[in-house]
């Protein structure tokens, strides 16, 4: 597959480099909509995830300095490929600087890149942008530096990035999406062992995202929900328990948790048992192709998310409830942290247009806002092409 090089980059490239050097390398990775597992991947425990048709794009070439230009941003940022420290902030250099540091703790010998990035993955509504951004960059270094790096590997690295280096209470469903999917499957993701799989979607069947134009709050929501996690592991471990992860805790032995936990803590924990056994349930269901079960699932999906995990928003409740009226769909959820960003609908296929007109036009009419939707079938991880070959 030929990947189309944005209008613009190519300039922004010339203009730095003068047109001189070898021919650049494309990268492109996705965004990517969690489909089933809401904060599942960072308690261990099974998600469910697609692509989706946004991305992005990465051109570069190699250079003695890392010079990095974002065409979204309108800024530029340089330093030194083997000297990178922690800068304690989140913007999109440090998400940079967090692949270079997460290649130099393995020991990789890479170099510099003069690269141009652009992306029109929506930024701030749960559909990994930053991993999108991550996944493409360390893409790009391992090619030019022609490092051998199996692409789980490279997964990992980027998640690294996101988490160790800036500190990112994220889990790595996104990284893994981005980088390991297969066109028209979804990734199902058992985050404790790393194991993956492809689960068919079928062709009957399209994922719809409206985003409500809430954006949300990337870090302390996030963080809090990670950090009462952890909080509840490790008192159930000193209460006897002999849990690795939350996930592992089954649903039999949730009237324990409650005799050992604060009430705030037990529904977190409520929300992770169930949600991980929503996400095994739904791969057998999606295989069999029980489409309508699959789309319960969702809903439960979401109403445990704001009834337990509370990450869901106004809304987002708003946007579900339009959903059920309308014709075709079989479910819809919240998708990704939560507290705003977007949901995400299994619709008929035959239904789409049609859902997309009335999503629209209710949710206009109800906030004064138009919502953004995207809509389509799972196009499948990263792509790396020489330009040469074009």
């Amino acid at each position: 597959m030929k990947v189309q090089i944005p209008e613009g980059m190519i300039d922004q490239l010339d203009s730095v480099t003068g047109g001189k050097g070898p021919p650049p390398v494309l990268v492109r990775a996705p965004g990517r909509v969690e489909v089933l597992g809401n904060h599942i991947d960072y308690n261990g425990g099974f998600v469910l995830a697609s692509t989706i048709e946004r991305y992005v794009w990465s051109l570069g070439v190699p250079s003695e300095e890392v010079n990095l230009r974002s065409m979204n941003f309108r800024e530029s940022i340089t330093f030194h490929p083997n000297v990178v420290k922690p800068t304690g902030t989140q913007n999109w250099g440090d998400f940079a600087r967090g692949i270079y540091w997460a290649f130099s703790r393995r020991k990789h010998k890479i170099r510099g890149v003069t690269v141009v990035i652009f992306g029109d993955v929506p930024i701030g509504s749960g559909l990994g942008s930053s991993a999108a951004f991550e996944v493409s960059l360390a893409n790009l270094v391992a090619h030019i530096s022609r490092l051998d790096l199996n692409p789980k590997a490279l997964a990992m690295l980027a998640f690294e990035a996101e988490r160790l280096y800036c500190g990112v209470a994220c889990g790595l469903m996104d990284q893994f999406t981005s980088q390991l999917s297969k066109p028209g499957n979804l990734l199902a993701i058992h985050c404790a062992s790393l194991r993956i799989g492809d689960i068919p979607l079928s062709p009957d069947v399209e994922l719809v995202v409206t985003d409500t134009m809430v954006s949300r709050p990337a870090g302390d929501a996030l963080n809090e929900r990670r950090i009462e996690c952890q909080s509840a592991l490790a008192q159930l471990i000193e209460a006897g328990w002999n849990s690795k992860n939350l996930s592992e805790i089954v649903p039999e032995q949730l009237g324990a948790v409650d005799a050992v936990l604060e009430e705030t803590l037990a529904r977190r924990v409520q929300h992770v048992v169930m949600e991980n056994i929503r996400v095994q349930r739904g791969m057998d269901i999606l295989r069999e192709g029980r489409l309508k079960d699959f789309g319960q699932l969702m809903y439960e999906s979401h109403a445990s998310s704001r009834e337990l995990y509370e990450v869901s928003h106004p809304r987002l409740d708003l946007l579900i409830e339009l959903a059920k009226q309308q014709k075709g769909v079989l479910g819809s959820r919240l998708t990704g942290a939560g507290f705003g960003g977007a949901i995400i609908s299994l619709v008929k296929a035959k239904h789409v247009d049609e859902f997309i007109r009335s999503m629209t036009r209710n949710y206009e009419s109800t906030t004064g806002q138009t919502p953004s939707m995207l809509t389509g079938r799972p196009p499948g991880g990263v792509i790396v092409q020489e330009t040469s070959d074009m």
